[in-house]
């Protein structure tokens, strides 16, 4: 009994021991103390600004004895602070984030303290000037300095949305559907500089931007700017230049790319064909798009009009210079124009390349190349800029597209407006691949419209295993004189 007596006493007394502070502070309730404040960038006099959780400010109780533990507060993204439920006592204060050196304070904190922490930021970044354009453009430019001299690549960008004061934690890449904040991060090598980066945003909208950086030994830890505030309107579509990137040319058709804001739906193309008649396409900005049956060796005008939210702009209009019939239809590499592709789809040129073989090899072109089973490589091999030039003569000119009559095209074909420049063509069949892409059929996403610009088209059939039907072909504006046979 005596003996587990001692034990108990010898528990109590080890207790006691283990909680002196307890005994020492008679402070009970009281909360009357309190602090204010910010991070404050030494080198620029600015507050330091952080995100949600980017930053932390620590206290130390001194008066409390070895036992005591450190506080810890959480910033506010523009980098103050502040807390009115604090223990009148003495404090050790300093601070985590983002920063190279910090200052540590120490001292009395009895009422509300106001409490200014200098520090250098990991990195300086600020924005610098926000223009808006077309109502829903914005150009941001910011600047950013390293100063990690350790430091040779870092993040930096753009953050920006629809919630006040964005981060990066919790941003999502551009072209998330339904996010509310998205970011645009590079990495740079140089340890200071100036950028300027263009955002399309949604009409009649308030957006929050705030650069960031962040340095390679800075962890989690992203230094911001403070936030810049942007009001969008309604679209001014006749502010947006609708200039085009004018693709391959035939004697007949051309390619046309456009570079747009993603808030354009549509873009409208007007124009008269050679037998005068007035021709409205509507077509996706993101697609490639086309005119056709123009008149040869002619400049001929067309009419744009962009189409956002239900809105049309104003007429806009660019020229297209149609090349002559004996012209090639695509140049070899040597002559071709940046950006402009030697056909626009591998089955289509293969397809092609076996006709042109059979046709113009019979002619006295290269009889070697006509029916064997690897005649679809009759334009590669004539594409070869190491040959003489007179062997690039080998290449379909328009003329030969035009004089297409009957064709096959073959294979997992995703592009057909190479078929464009063939406007006389009667008789078109679609199989699956055989001689090249054996197996693979046409996909069922491929724009099948480019069918409606064949004037002379007289039928159409669909092969064993090819995923098209007749609805598809009279949707994509395929005409009822035209005969569809599935076979």
């Amino acid at each position: 009994m005596r003996k587990k007596r001692n034990i108990q006493i010898a528990l109590c007394a080890a207790l006691l021991f283990a909680v002196p502070s307890c005994e020492v502070d008679e402070r009970g309730n009281d909360l009357t103390g309190g602090y204010r404040g910010a991070f404050i960038d030494k080198n620029t006099g600015d507050t330091i600004a952080t995100e949600y959780y980017g930053a932390k400010i620590r206290l130390l109780d001194i008066n409390y004895g070895a036992a005591a533990q450190a506080l810890t507060y959480n910033a506010l993204p523009n980098g103050t602070f502040q807390n009115t439920k604090v223990y009148p006592s003495r404090y050790k204060v300093w601070g985590e984030g983002p920063f190279l050196r910090l200052d540590t304070l120490y001292g009395a904190i009895q009422n509300m303290k106001e409490l200014l922490l200098t520090a250098i930021p990991n990195l300086t970044v600020k924005i610098d000037k926000v223009e808006i354009r077309s109502g829903v453009i914005v150009d941001v430019t910011f600047s950013y300095t390293v100063n990690d001299m350790d430091s040779r690549r870092q993040e930096v960008g753009i953050v920006y949305g629809t919630t006040r004061f964005p981060g990066q934690t919790n941003a999502q890449s551009e072209g998330t559907p339904n996010a509310s904040t998205y970011k645009r991060i590079i990495t740079v090598d140089n340890a200071a500089g100036e950028l300027t980066e263009t955002f399309y945003l949604d009409i009649n909208s308030t957006y929050y931007f705030r650069a960031l950086g962040r340095t390679a030994s800075a962890g989690d830890y992203w230094n911001y700017s403070q936030q810049s505030v942007v009001n969008t309107g309604d679209i001014e579509l006749d502010e947006i230049p609708a200039v085009p990137i004018v693709g391959a040319r035939s004697a007949s058709s051309a390619v046309i790319q456009w570079s747009l804001p993603s808030f354009v739906d549509k873009i409208q193309l007007t124009y008269t064909d050679k037998d005068g008649v007035e021709v409205v396409d509507l077509f996706s900005p993101n697609s490639l798009c086309y005119v056709a049956n123009l008149p040869d060796n002619q400049v001929s005008n067309i009419t744009v009009n962009l189409i956002s939210k239900g809105n049309t702009s104003a007429d806009q209009s660019f020229t297209v210079q149609t090349k002559a019939l004996s012209a090639q239809y695509i140049e070899p590499d040597a002559q071709r124009a940046d950006g402009i592709p030697f056909f626009y789809d591998v089955n289509m040129k293969y397809s092609l390349s076996v006709l042109q073989a059979d046709t113009q090899g019979a002619l006295g072109g290269d009889a070697g190349w006509v029916g064997v089973s690897y005649n679809h490589e009759f334009f590669d091999w004539w594409n070869t800029g190491g040959l003489a030039a007179f062997n690039w003569a080998f290449l379909p000119t328009s003329a030969n597209m035009a004089d297409f009559e009957t064709l096959e095209i073959s294979g997992g074909i995703k592009n057909i407006v190479d078929l464009l420049p063939c406007e006389n063509l009667k008789h078109l069949t679609i199989s699956q691949g055989v001689q090249f892409s054996a197996g693979e059929v046409i996909a069922t996403t491929t724009d099948l419209s480019v069918l409606s610009k064949l004037k002379k088209l007289e039928t159409i059939t669909i092969g064993i295993g090819v995923p098209l039907t007749e609805d598809m072909l009279r949707n994509a504006g395929v005409g009822a004189a035209v005969v569809i046979t599935k076979l």
